[in-house]
């Protein structure tokens, strides 16, 4: 099995583990939360809404899937994919919906780079590394629930869909050394832990969020050889952010 291949999957089961592992730690402390008000708990309740600043930093990646020229075709082996980094910057506005659960909407910019790794059998090329950077602008919905505060500390979970528009995609290009077209428009399911931290005159809640696309992002051209053997790309991104709310 090829060496990066097993290097993505480690990756993408290390975040998983890291969120399973936050959950377990934090799930005592939610159960055995006190009736304690934060410093600005009292003023934050009377809010119908509030806004906030979103800062975080990404790995992304593809879940491919073949079609069935890759099955019949003699020249490339496997292709897989490999994560890169990038940042999202995002203003947060959020609802007070009850005094456990918010609405919130995120919208802003992610920036993100993501590589396809081609490996050709020898004799007929070298091996290929593609990269696909996006510039999205995304819009996620959120429903949050947080727990009852513990002196000056809550914890949460939530969960929600996100659309984005890829800014950088490349779907109506014509030149040939484009390997691979993605399409402009995403769909994801979104989840994640955080805890917000009071203090008298802000909220700091750090946050951990898995995205999954939902929809094929890829855009089939059968004039490119390293195209027309893929049968789907969804994205697929970790995310470690910030927020700091008013």
């Amino acid at each position: 099995m090829h060496i990066t291949y097993i290097w993505n999957q480690y990756n993408i089961r290390s975040n998983k583990i890291g969120v399973l592992l936050l959950l377990f730690f934090l799930l005592p402390v939610m159960s055995h939360a006190q009736e304690r008000v934060a410093l600005n708990d009292a003023k934050y309740k009377k809010r119908f809404f509030h806004f906030g600043i979103h800062v975080g930093f990404n790995v992304s990646d593809f879940k491919i899937r073949h079609n069935e020229n890759f099955t019949y075709n003699d020249s490339i082996l496997e292709v897989n994919s490999k994560a890169g980094p990038g940042f999202n910057l995002n203003i947060l506005g959020s609802i007070h919906l009850s005094r456990n659960f918010e609405f919130r909407v995120i919208p802003g910019v992610a920036f993100a780079e993501k590589y396809l790794l081609y490996n050709i059998r020898e004799g007929l090329g070298d091996n290929s590394e593609k990269k696909l950077e996006s510039i999205i602008v995304e819009v996620p919905m959120q429903i949050k629930f947080k727990s009852d505060p513990i002196r000056d500390f809550k914890v949460y979970a939530f969960a929600g869909m996100k659309y984005g528009y890829d800014m950088a995609s490349n779907s109506k290009a014509r030149r040939a050394e484009d390997l691979v077209k993605l399409s402009k428009h995403d769909w994801a399911l979104d989840y994640g832990v955080g805890f917000e931290i009071h203090f008298p005159l802000f909220i700091l809640a750090p946050e951990f969020k898995v995205s999954n696309g939902l929809i094929n992002v890829h855009v089939a051209d059968p004039n490119l050889s390293f195209s027309n053997i893929i049968g789907g790309l969804r994205t697929r991104m970790f995310l470690f952010s910030i927020n700091f709310e008013g």
